[in-house]
């Protein structure tokens, strides 16, 4: 009695680990297939969740350059229009000089500038401004002194003809010469015109910079000049590390 006892509990067994081998196993197997699956995916959930927080950082990051930009562009439209309007203003005021041939007005770049021939200013191998030229330069002044958002730059050209004889006591070369011209065309600006002086600048050339030849009087004449620059204001030093910083 007792052998079949034992009989039959080996026998159970074995039919329990088949059971087991045939039905559980399997599923166990399943089990962990997909606990394995889920770990994955949990996986794959936190990368996207990582790259959908680096995509909303620069999609942040373009809203802001976007922007910048816009008020960049903004702000260089308001300039140009300005720069326009300072532009018809001269054109107006100097309707006569401009068709004469004795006054030239250029628009390049964010600059505007207003081309002179000396003796619409000055007397041949002088300095100082003629009661012509003064009258001249107050009109120009006047609309000047309105373009608060610009520095005014003058400056002095020459022809090539060396100078000699006593004049050049006074002005060794033409660089001298151009010189004297524009830093007097500045001083009149500042205490003629009213303009504010730390907009004002004066600057030599002599005969290095030619608009024209100077082998035919002409060439010549159109060399000799003032040009008044209207250019953008400098851009302040604390700007510019503002301007560097990331």
């Amino acid at each position: 009695m007792i052998r079949w006892a034992i009989v039959f509990v080996l026998l159970l067994s074995v039919i329990l680990g088949a059971l087991y081998v045939f039905l559980f196993q399997p599923q166990r197997a399943a089990l962990d297939e997909a606990m394995r699956e889920a770990s994955l995916t949990s996986q794959e959930a936190e990368t996207l969740r990582s790259r959908v927080s680096d995509l909303e950082g620069m999609l942040d990051g373009l809203r802001q350059t976007s922007a910048e930009l816009e008020a960049q562009v903004k702000e260089r439209e308001k300039e140009l229009a300005a720069l326009l309007n300072t532009q018809e203003e001269l054109l107006g005021e100097l309707q006569q000089e401009i068709a004469d041939g004795r006054i030239q007005i250029e628009r390049l770049r964010g600059q505007l500038t207003v081309d002179m021939v000396d003796e619409i200013l000055f007397d041949s191998g002088e300095a100082t401004l003629k009661p012509a030229g003064a009258d001249v330069l107050k009109r120009v002044g006047a609309i000047l002194k309105r373009a608060e958002d610009r520095q005014i730059v003058v400056q002095g050209h020459t022809d090539n003809v060396p100078i000699i004889g006593r004049l050049a006591e006074r002005f060794p070369t033409n660089w001298e010469l151009s010189a004297a011209r524009a830093v007097n065309v500045a001083r009149f600006l500042q205490d003629e015109a009213g303009m504010d002086p730390s907009r004002l600048g004066a600057t030599a050339f002599s005969e290095y910079q030619p608009r024209s030849d100077n082998e035919t009087e002409e060439g010549r004449q159109k060399n000799r000049r003032i040009e008044i620059v209207l250019a953008p204001l400098p851009v302040a030093e604390g700007e510019v590390l503002q301007e560097m910083k990331p």
